[in-house]
């Protein structure tokens, strides 16, 4: 098909002449004289006239010299982000005491045999998906031991939940309903062989309802947890600390891992509801409680450890420099999996103490050992050789702060472009055969990770004494890299807001680039404090987040909220207080009955009629414009009535009603959305004749 060049700007002379003077009363009421001999008259023509030949040419520039004018500014597409996922592995003997599978073992995804029983939703079809392989993030020490009773004990009695620790049940209360202090969760542990003294890996799921999610408070301070709970065994003769490594769960509010060494004195015993036999006991007690609402969980499970839909591949060589300028590489695979360079200002003040001290031979093998980690943290690890000697370099986000000696370089990781400098802002690699080695990176990404639960069951690593692997839980996070109309939307935000959020707009578009995530549409709201939502706070900004997501009711999840709250955190003024917080939604249901046209299907019309409405009623690509309905916007009965009745195949609209969360509104009445609401719908009621009834 033939090629249609973009038309950037279809205003002409006359619009703009036209646009200009219905400002003149809104900016300057005292000037009333808008025939053409008044010079201001004059002045609009002629700055329209220049516009309008600005316009001229800038929509003759083609959509290729677009982009490029894009990566001229520094503005690139967005990479692909890959899903994550919770991998819980089983061992095939059960009298070993614990069996390390590595960081990196790799598992695929297959086309799920049978939906379990559980309402938990999938994002696409798997069998519409090709396998997508998914790394653990970290090394898991699993082990042999297995949790074989759960029980509550809420201050007062023992309850058993071994059953509700199933992930495909329903979710129970780790310390009672009330959560009092003194009340416990215990897991007792069966085991043929010694319990292992090595760290042991607990998978803590709290169970989340999107209507619980709360906002999140973005401060640089770190978070005070709501309670204060102590992880113990059972030695012998009483209950003991558990030496923690981390704790990931912040008091068990949110899920993670926690991470603990394996007492040697751990001794078998009964407690509470389970007197008919002998474990190896652990819990974790309430100590003190200030709980909004008493916590929920999922499950407790051992042998679980994180992963992402991304693949390692390394030692790699990129090419050869041949001591120019500005020169360029290609990875062999894309798109590159990374997290963020180091700040600009933690680079600044070492060069500056580095300047003032320059390190030793020695020192300096130091530094680079610690940069090397940085970066292979960071997951991209570029080393170039120079004679005999191999170094890394660090990546940047330009060139703009590199002197002529820095080892810097920066990275298109969708493209998987190594730039190098100039020789002034940045050092040239010296000439050599096959010395610039992309060491070690990950690539990967896109939706297509988005797994359904139970599918990602193919292990791919012959670990020995290993049996099956699975995901209770649906991988998450996984969005496709940004289209470039997208990015062209971006650009002007991007350079107006300079990584500095000030004004509304910033704080908008810098949640848009929260990296990690991808939110689809943010929402500022000066002077409103979500927990106070009808009186305005001074100092006060509250961004309404909402995620990419196929659910009629997008939620973000707590770690899109966090990550977005340290983004704005870190740029925000000092003086400025930043909550990140989920959207509201009141549920929107249309009833119509419509006459079809002789020639319709009214099937298929019924099924249209509601699609439309669906369409037109959805958080992101809803309203008006197709960019999703807009916050606070009220829901209008003729532009419903507009919907059915612009659907090919209706004659007649004979009834329309709409309902906000259940209660009907009075026909030809508009519904009033509040200012922090948005609306969705779950499905729509039509009736379709060919007869009118009237």
């Amino acid at each position: 098909m033939p090629l249609v060049a973009p038309n950037l700007d279809d205003r002409r002379f006359a619009d703009l002449v036209d646009e200009a003077k219905t400002l003149i009363p809104r900016y300057t009421p005292e000037w009333t004289d808008h025939n053409l001999s008044d010079p201001g008259i004059t002045m609009i023509q002629l700055f329209a006239w220049l516009s309008d030949i600005v316009i001229y040419r800038l929509n003759r520039v083609p959509d290729r010299l677009y982009i490029k004018f894009l990566q001229l500014i520094g503005v690139t597409l967005k990479p692909p982000v890959p899903a994550r996922a919770e991998l819980t592995f089983t061992l095939s003997n059960a009298n070993v005491s614990t069996l390390v599978i590595p960081k990196g073992t790799r598992i695929g995804t297959v086309a799920p045999t049978a939906s379990p029983s559980i309402s938990a939703p999938t994002t696409l079809p798997q069998e519409e998906q090709q396998a997508v392989v998914f790394e653990t993030d970290e090394a898991l020490i699993a082990i042999g031991a297995t949790m074989k009773r759960v029980q509550v004990y809420d201050g007062a009695t023992y309850v058993e939940r071994t059953t509700a620790n199933d992930p495909l049940t329903q979710p129970y209360y780790p310390f009672g309903s009330l959560a009092r202090e003194g009340s416990a969760l215990l897991m007792g542990f069966s085991s043929t062989a010694l319990f292992p003294t090595d760290e042991i890996n607990l998978y803590v799921r709290v169970y989340t309802d999107p209507n619980d999610i709360v906002p999140y408070t973005c401060a640089d301070s770190t978070t005070v947890p709501s309670a204060t709970v102590v992880w113990e065994y059972w030695a012998g003769t009483s209950w003991e600390k558990l030496r923690v490594v981390k704790d990931e769960t912040i008091a068990i509010t949110t899920s993670g891992h926690v991470y603990f060494t394996g007492p040697k004195d751990i001794a078998k015993t009964t407690v509470g509801a389970v007197t008919d036999e002998e474990l190896y006991w652990i819990r974790v007690r309430l100590q003190s409680s200030q709980y909004e609402m008493a916590p929920r969980l999922e499950a407790v499970l051992t042998n679980t450890v994180r992963a992402t839909a991304a693949v390692t591949t390394g030692d790699e060589v990129a090419g050869s420099s041949n001591g120019t300028a500005n020169q360029t590489f290609l990875t062999a695979s894309t798109p590159i999996y990374a997290g963020a360079v180091r700040p600009l200002e933690e680079r600044l003040l070492e060069k500056k103490r580095l300047k003032a001290n320059p390190p030793t031979e020695a020192e300096q093998a130091v530094l680079d050992d610690a940069l090397r980690l940085r970066e292979y943290v960071k997951g991209f690890l570029l080393e170039v050789q120079e004679g005999t000697t191999i170094r890394p370099w660090e990546e940047v986000e330009d060139f703009y702060n590199s002197d002529p000696d820095d080892l810097h370089y920066t990275l298109d990781r969708s493209a998987g472009e190594i730039r190098f400098g100039n020789g002034t802002q940045g050092r040239i690699p010296l000439a050599g055969i096959n010395n610039i080695i992309a060491r070690y990176y990950r690539y990967g990404g896109g939706s297509n990770g988005n797994a359904g639960y139970g599918t990602i069951t193919d292990l791919r690593a012959g670990i020995s004494g290993l049996g099956a692997v699975t995901n209770y839980w649906v991988a998450e996070g996984g969005a496709d890299e940004e289209s470039v109309e997208d990015a062209k939307a971006r650009a002007p935000k991007e350079l107006k807001a300079r990584d500095r959020a000030v004004t509304s707009q910033d704080f908008e578009f810098l949640a848009l680039e929260a990296p990690g995530v991808r939110v689809r549409r943010a929402h500022a709201m000066p002077l409103y404090h979500p927990d106070f939502p009808g009186t305005p706070v001074p100092g006060v900004i509250t961004v309404i987040v909402i995620p990419e997501s196929d659910d009629p009711k997008p939620i973000p999840s707590e770690g899109t909220m966090k990550t977005v709250c340290a983004y704005l955190s870190a740029r925000r003024l000092l003086t400025t207080e930043v909550h990140v917080a989920p959207p509201n939604y009141r549920l929107v249901r249309v009833e119509a009955s419509v006459v079809a046209k002789a020639t319709a299907d009214p099937a298929q019309l019924k099924t249209t009629i509601e699609t439309k409405l669906s369409e037109y009623l959805h958080p992101l690509t809803g309203g008006s414009d197709g960019l999703g309905w807009p916050m606070g916007g009220a829901v209008l009965y003729s532009e419903i009535f507009r919907v059915v009745l612009q659907v090919d195949g209706v004659q007649i609209v004979e009834k329309v009603s709409i309902s906000i969360d259940g209660e009907p509104i009075p026909d030809c009445t508009n519904a009033a959305i509040p200012a922090d609401y948005l609306v969705y719908s779950d499905g729509h009621d039509v009736t379709v004749v060919f007869t009118s009834t009237s």
